[in-house]
């Protein structure tokens, strides 16, 4: 806790706001992945489906008034809760609301492959317009123009990164915090699918802040782990 704050005062960072519009932006993926899938599910039942997600009350109401449309204050949701804490545990639930969720979709879907491209474009899409929300569609930056739009504001934890390769041609990022990484996701069933939608996530991003950009995806070993890559050109 911040010294110089009485004990029931909660003021946020900068960058503990961004962290917050980060994740916001994060757990919208979910909805658009739950929309294209079932269309007609309204708020209030996708609120009775996170209560097979262990929520705290300050996440409760984050949900409650994300799916209700209310404003949403970081310093009024977290209540006695340390902000950083509040963050974190939003952090990893929505994750394990991901997972869930596309657990459930390839529990029910009668054809995987075509639930699959529907979610891959789904999340294409959302890639493309989270990166013309906040670069004003402008869809003409060059290699390393849109590489740095990308690593300001994707909807991954900051340092979430790192440069492999580095020339005017080719860029080539290793996602170090990848669904991967974490350990509560690694015994999901739906893992795999997990890191294939995010793929296709950043590539929409990519199209969205630089049309003439390439991505190439693929995963590489470091010290017997594997990491996805993305190559840019």
């Amino acid at each position: 806790m911040n010294p110089i704050q009485t004990w029931n005062e909660r003021r946020s960072t900068l960058e503990q706001e961004r962290r917050f519009k980060r994740l916001i932006a994060l757990h919208s993926l979910s909805d658009s992945w739950i929309r294209t899938l079932s269309p007609k599910e309204s708020a209030s039942h996708h609120l009775e489906r996170m209560a097979k997600v262990t929520l705290n009350p300050n996440l409760w109401q984050f949900e409650k008034n994300r799916l209700d449309q209310l404003p949403l204050n970081l310093e009024e949701l977290v209540g006695a809760q340390e902000i950083d804490g509040f963050l974190n545990e939003l952090e990893s639930t929505i994750w394990v609301i991901q997972t869930s969720t596309l657990e459930n979709a390839e529990t029910e879907a009668s054809n995987q492959g075509e639930m699959k491209n529907i979610l891959e474009q789904a999340s294409w899409n959302h890639g493309k317009l989270h990166a013309e929300s906040i670069w004003s569609e402008r869809g003409n930056f060059n290699l390393r123009e849109g590489v740095e739009a990308f690593l300001k504001t994707h909807v991954y934890g900051q340092g979430s990164f790192l440069k492999e390769r580095d020339s005017v041609r080719e860029i080539t990022l290793i996602w170090k915090h990848s669904p991967r990484q974490n350990p509560t996701l690694q015994n999901s069933s739906a893992l795999e699918l997990l890191c294939a939608l995010h793929e296709h996530w950043i590539r929409g991003f990519f199209y969205g802040a630089s049309r003439n950009t390439s991505v190439r995806c693929g995963t590489t070993r470091i010290l017997e782990e594997s990491y996805p890559y993305f190559t840019l050109r």
